[in-house]
């Protein structure tokens, strides 16, 4: 799970910090119930700081490895 930084502890002003907090919310839509390292985490919400269409992008493309993960699993085995 991505935890946003408590407000005032970035030099961030308040529409970024609550801009921030809606992307998290979607990059945890997936990540949610992964343990992340710290270092993991803190990409994360660097990558959060992105515009909108960014995030919206990235979560595409992970939506769709996900997706293709789970059908190549769903794939008898081959002899």
């Amino acid at each position: 799970m991505i935890i946003q930084p408590e407000w005032g502890t970035r030099n961030v002003n308040k529409y970024f910090y609550e801009s921030e907090a809606r992307r998290i919310a979607d990059l945890n839509e997936i990540f949610g119930e992964v343990e992340l390292t710290v270092d993991e985490q803190r990409i994360l919400i660097w990558l959060a700081g992105w515009d909108e269409y960014t995030i919206e992008n990235v979560l595409s493309a992970i939506r769709k490895a996900l997706a293709a993960e789970a059908k190549r699993r769903e794939q008898p085995l081959r002899p």
